[in-house]
């Protein structure tokens, strides 16, 4: 949920309900099978260490590859049961609209989608849902949000030509855009996407939940978050 995130060089193979790998972060062994989800928006969320609350959202890709073949059975359908879990009890079917400020959050991703969801609630915003630039144009006309989150890569309509759209348009164009994607990480890239998308901002995947009440906070202001 944080900064720093859980890790071991090299995750040890478990059987069962035990999976022990060691904290990156703070060195602390721990459960990996017992261990809560992180509430990070990213596509593949990732558990958190219980001894320093951290996940490991932000380690390299090899690391979480070699976590995951090494993962025990068990641990495999605790995570198809969390990334399916929004299908049993979603969220109404456009989100929260009635709250303000209202953020749209536009993704193709479902668990991504629900657990902005989720985040966003808690930090006390309005939420509407969109899954594509297409249907994302037109909760934004319907809907006037305070601020749009929305991924980079999408069918259809991406994030940079659904930002261009929602600037281009006079009923939209004051809106604040924010782009988020887990492909750039360099300084130079996030200014290219914000050059060629016309974003207000860019945002690197995975997002923890303090992360995201910074930005939220930085970008509306204290009269548009009054009750």
């Amino acid at each position: 949920m944080n900064e720093k995130n859980i890790a071991h060089e090299e995750p040890s193979p478990g059987s069962g309900n035990t999976y022990e790998v060691i904290c990156q972060h703070c060195g602390q062994p721990f459960n990996a099978c017992q261990s809560a989800w992180c509430e990070c928006i990213a596509d593949n969320p990732t558990l958190v260490c219980p001894s320093c609350h951290t996940c490991f959202c932000d380690t390299d890709a090899e690391y979480r590859k070699h976590f995951w073949v090494a993962a025990p059975p068990g641990l495999w359908q605790r995570r198809l049961r969390h990334s399916f879990r929004g299908n049993a009890n979603p969220p109404l079917e456009e989100g929260n609209p009635i709250r303000r400020p209202l953020i749209e959050v536009v993704d193709d991703d479902p668990n991504t989608r629900l657990i902005a969801f989720h985040v966003l609630e808690a930090l006390g915003y309005g939420v509407v849902l969109a899954e594509d630039g297409e249907q994302g144009f037109q909760m934004a006309r319907q809907f006037a949000p305070d601020l749009i989150l929305t991924d980079q890569i999408m069918p259809r309509c991406d994030g940079k030509h659904f930002c261009r759209r929602i600037k281009e348009d006079p009923a939209t164009r004051d809106i604040r855009v924010i782009v988020m994607t887990g492909l750039y990480k360099k300084e130079s890239q996030r200014i290219a996407v914000l050059r060629d998308s016309h974003a207000d901002d860019f945002l690197t995947k995975p997002i923890s939940f303090d992360r995201l009440g910074e930005i939220m906070s930085s970008w509306l202001t204290p009269a548009a978050c009054a009750p």
